[in-house]
C-alpha cells in the first residue's frame, strides 16, 4: 500500500548542506504542483492496477469508453476528447484493433480518414469493468472528505481547462 508518511520532511531531518537563503533549500517538493501531481498519478496508476489489473491500461480505458461514447469518431475527434497526442493515440487504436475490442474503416466522406467503432467484445469488456473502475476512482479519492471531492474535480478540470474556471 501506498506509504502517505513519506510525504512529508520529519522534523528531525537531518540539515541541509545548503547555505541560508540558497533557493535549493527553500525548494519545497511536497509544495511543488508538478511534483504532488507526479506522485498522485502514480497512486493512481496502482489503485487503479490493484482493481482492474493487467487486462488494460487507464489510458486503454479512458480510449475505448470515449470511443464507445462516441461511435463513429475520427482519430481527431478522439485526441481532442481524450487529451492524447495523436501518435499515442493512434498506436493504441492499432492495439485495441488487434485485441478485437475496436473496427475501423474508412470514412465515407473522407477516403484518407478512419472512423472508429467499439465491437460487441469491447463492448462488453467495458460492461465488465466499469465497475472496477469507478470504484478505483473512489479510492482515489477516498482520504479527502466527502465536501471536498467535487472541489478537487473542479481544480483538475480548471488545471486542464475544462469545465467553469474557479473564482
Amino acid at each position: 500500500m501506498i506509504d502517505r508518511t513519506a510525504t512529508r520532511r520529519p522534523a528531525d531531518a537531518p540539515p541541509t548542506d545548503f547555505a541560508d537563503g540558497d533557493a535549493l533549500a527553500a525548494f519545497d517538493l511536497h509544495t511543488a504542483p508538478g511534483h504532488l501531481l507526479r506522485r498522485n498519478h502514480q497512486r493512481s496508476y496502482e489503485l487503479f492496477s490493484a482493481r482492474v489489473g493487467d487486462v488494460m491500461t487507464r489510458q486503454q480505458f479512458a480510449l475505448l469508453l470515449t470511443l464507445a461514447q462516441r461511435s463513429g469518431s475520427s482519430q481527431n475527434e478522439l485526441v481532442g476528447a481524450t487529451g492524447m497526442d495523436k501518435s499515442t493515440l493512434k498506436e493504441m487504436l492499432g492495439r485495441l484493433v488487434l485485441r478485437g475490442w475496436v473496427e475501423r474503416e474508412r470514412a465515407p466522406a473522407d477516403n484518407r480518414a478512419w472512423t472508429m467503432r467499439v465491437t460487441p467484445a469491447g463492448r462488453a469488456l467495458l460492461a465488465e469493468l466499469v465497475a472496477r473502475v469507478a470504484a478505483a476512482q473512489r479510492d482515489i479519492l477516498a482520504p479527502l472528505a466527502e465536501a471536498d471531492r467535487p472541489v478537487f474535480i473542479r481544480c483538475l478540470q480548471t488545471l486542464l481547462g475544462i469545465g467553469a474556471p474557479m473564482g
